[in-house]
């Protein structure tokens, strides 16, 4: 309390100066009716300042809230396209004995916790697991690319390959001619992949789109991956492409999940393929 005295007693002549300048300011805006709208005007201005930087303030700090929301909000509406593309191009069998639409693919929304892009076997980590949905063999992207497959999962999080590892590959085709191929990371350029097993016959140009092929159950068809680069006859009769990939790994933050609903029954029929 003697404290709080000492300092009313210090502060004692600026308290005097805002009191007398108050009742200024009020007698002055009563004294005209311009002054008033000048005074009221000024109050105003001050006020809209004011909220300016607690809106800035609040927007900060609600960012996370809000790309966590959008995140979930492209998963979904990645789900939405990938319905109608499926039910609009699907046999008319697949929709009579599909009986509740489903869709083939369904995308589950991730942050990545910790990424690696400086090895020959680069991992991520994800801030989604088992009881979002992921589970292991499951492929990972974003809108403009292929990122990675996860490998495992716990109750909150999950492991991932990144396609920037050396012993991984995936299949990819040609936008333009439909020819696809295995598709991997050699090691050097963190921004170029390699497809490979492309005929020499089939017209290769700098600058063709890359998409997946669809070929798995790990990712829908025609995902954007990159363009071609350069190109090199090897092996006498198949091309070596160096892709430029879309997407840049040491930028990534959010991703999706691809979760196949069918998967089960794919591994299924895998399994007998293999016994036969």
């Amino acid at each position: 309390m003697n404290a709080l005295y000492r300092l009313f007693l210090r502060l004692r002549i600026f308290f005097v100066f805002l009191v007398l300048e108050t009742i200024a300011v009020v007698l002055l805006a009563n004294s005209s009716y311009f002054q008033h709208a000048a005074v009221v005007d000024a109050v105003r201005l001050s006020k809209a300042q004011i909220d300016a930087v607690w809106g800035n303030w609040k927007y900060y700090f609600s960012l996370k809230e809000t790309n966590d929301r959008l995140a979930a909000e492209n998963a979904e509406l990645r789900s939405r396209i990938q319905y109608y593309q499926e039910k609009n191009h699907a046999p008319v069998e697949a929709i009579v004995i599909d009986s509740t639409n489903t869709p083939v693919f369904s995308y589950i929304s991730a942050r990545i916790v910790t990424n690696n892009a400086n090895t020959l076997h680069n991992y991520m980590m994800l801030n989604a697991g088992l009881e979002q949905g992921v589970a292991p063999d499951m492929g990972v992207i974003v809108h403009n690319g292929i990122v990675g497959l996860v490998v495992t999962a716990y109750d909150h999080y999950s492991l991932v390959k990144s396609l920037l590892n050396v012993n991984w590959q995936v299949s990819a085709k040609l936008s333009k001619s439909g020819f696809f191929g295995p598709m991997y990371w050699n090691g050097k350029n963190y921004r170029e992949v390699i497809l490979t097993e492309i005929p020499q016959h089939v017209t290769v140009s700098v600058g063709d789109t890359i998409v997946s092929s669809g070929f798995s159950s790990l990712f829908p068809p025609d995902i954007p991956i990159g363009t071609v680069k350069s190109y090199r006859v090897k092996g006498g009769s198949f091309y070596e492409i160096t892709v430029s990939l879309f997407v840049d790994f040491r930028k990534l933050y959010e991703v999706n999940v691809v979760k196949h609903l069918y998967r089960n029954e794919l591994k299924t029929l895998e399994a007998f393929e293999s016994y036969e």
